[in-house]
Order: structure tokens, then sequence, then C-alpha cells
């Protein structure tokens, strides 16, 4: 199937903890809408149900989670409607380590429950952003990453206004991989469970007001942690007081915390290392390949 030949109406659902992934949403929004195109932005979030817009396009944005979407985008996209004609639709994907082992998979799940609703996968890409959990991504690689993110986006854009179809291939191997990250999303439920929380904790609520996941209460002035947490980290990263840490898993968390307008301002005015100098080692191999292709 190709991709409409003129595209007015396009639908960007994305599902973002820790901002990367809303970053990207955010830029290729910006970028569609430049060109004329109306763009209809929809985070998916617990109890936001499906609009009813009828876009030429569904781009569907999310965030690399044990080698597959997270929960919450699966559950998502079950509470679609089946669509009475055939919708194009893309999928992009957000990782800290590029289109390499063993990512290649982590849109296959997703792009299936989208077919099943009527949607045509016509597009994929990967969007390799800084790495929020267990290995920190440098300031000077992340930095790159970020001031490279405009043009990518830019790139995906013009294909999918022009027409490019570009589906993928993934590796076998990592079709394993996908199948048994699948038993994350069972590892999330014990991890949400046991979040720990400090005396620096004023009560505020914004843990509670943020949770994509709507896992957490306010009870007595206390957060209190249910059992429907994605491991988005959002609330860990993001909290005012830093009064919030993992009591399970706790290896995933950076010790640095994340948040990407700390590390643009701690880059400022400083000037990077070349990639290859930067991005050594068969763990960066494809962020690098992503920073030097054309």
């Amino acid at each position: 199937m190709e991709m409409p030949r003129k595209i007015r109406i396009v639908k960007i659902a994305y599902f973002s903890g820790t901002g990367s992934t809303a970053r990207v949403a955010g830029a290729l929004q910006k970028e569609l809408e430049r060109r004329g195109v109306s763009v209809v932005r929809f985070g998916i979030r617990a109890g936001n149900l499906p609009t009813g817009d009828k876009e030429n396009l569904l781009v569907l944005l999310f965030a690399v989670h044990a080698f597959n979407a997270p929960g919450i985008v699966y559950q998502w996209i079950d509470s679609l409607s089946e669509n009475n004609e055939i919708v194009p639709a893309a999928v992009i994907s957000v990782s800290g380590g590029g289109e390499i082992t063993p990512n290649t998979a982590c849109r296959v799940s997703s792009i299936r429950k989208l077919e099943k609703k009527n949607y045509r996968v016509v597009y994929e890409k990967m969007i390799v952003m800084p790495s929020n959990w267990v290995v920190k991504t440098d300031d000077m690689l992340a930095i790159r990453l970020l001031e490279i993110l405009p043009s990518k986006v830019e790139r995906i854009a013009d294909d999918l206004l022009a027409g490019v179809v570009r589906r993928t291939e993934p590796n076998f191997i990592d079709r394993i991989f996908s199948m048994f990250g699948e038993l994350e999303k069972k590892g999330t439920k014990f991890f949400g469970e046991r979040i720990q929380v400090n005396e620096n904790c004023s009560g505020c609520g914004w843990c509670e007001k943020k949770c994509p996941a709507n896992n957490i209460n306010m009870l007595e002035g206390k957060p209190v942690f249910g059992k429907d947490c994605f491991l988005c980290l959002k609330c860990i990263y993001g909290c005012p007081g830093k009064a919030l840490s993992a009591g399970a898993f706790k290896f995933i968390i950076l010790k640095e915390g994340y948040d990407l307008k700390e590390i643009e301002k701690r880059m400022e005015g400083i000037r990077p290392f070349p990639v290859e100098d930067l991005a050594k080692g068969f763990l960066w191999k494809g962020v690098k390949k992503y920073l030097l292709e054309d």
C-alpha cells in the first residue's frame, strides 16, 4: 500500500515517561506544521481514550521497553475502534542504543496490533536519544543526539509527505529477545509497588498528577504505589524533592538522574568531541551508526 498523495491531517500518538519521546513528538509536530499539515498530538496515558479524529496518517511513537513497546501502548492500541477503511500508519521507536541487536524487533508486536485495527503500517524508523536507564550516555554524546534530532525528524517528515514506504526486517535473534522481553511487563508491577519514599517528600502530589499510568495515589500526604506501573521512571527522575527511589532493580536507575534540559545546560558553550571518539565499543555501535549515517 502506498501513502496517500496528499496528507492533510496527521495524528501523533506518543507515550513518554522521562521526556525523550515527547521531545521527538514535539519536533515532528513542528516540522509537519511547518509544511502546512494539520497535526493532532495525543499523549498516551491511562484513562486517555482514543479520539475520533479522521487522520490521513497515524504516527505512533514510543520508547523501547525490553525490546518492545511499553504495555500502556498495547493497551491504547487495543482500545482503538477498528477502522472501516485502511488507514496508513508509521511506527517510530525511541531508544538509547539504536537499530541494532537486540532492538530490531521492538516494533513488531505493536505493528501487528495496529494491523488488526485496519491500520497499514507503511513506515517505521528508530530515533536515538540519550539513555535513561542502566548506562548513562556521556553528556558530549547526549548533546550530539539532541542536536541532530531536528535533521532526523526533518528527514522523517520528508519521507512521510513524499509517500516513502519504509519497512524493516528484524533479525531472527531479536524476535526471540522480543518474545522474552514481554516478561518485563510482569516485572514492572513488582518494581512499581516497591518504589520507596524518603524524608524529602513534601506531599506536593507532583508524582500523582504526572504518573501516566495513574499508579500513584496520595494517602495522608504521602504517595502510595499500586500495581499498574509501566517502568517509565518519570516519578523517580522528576520528583521535585528527589524523594523517590527504586526499592527493586536499583541498578537500572542512573545515579545522576535524567533531565534533557539539564544536559543542555551542562553542555552550553562546550564543543563536543568527534563522534568516533565518543561512541566507542559495541554498546555504542548503534548510536555511532545513527549519528554518522546520511
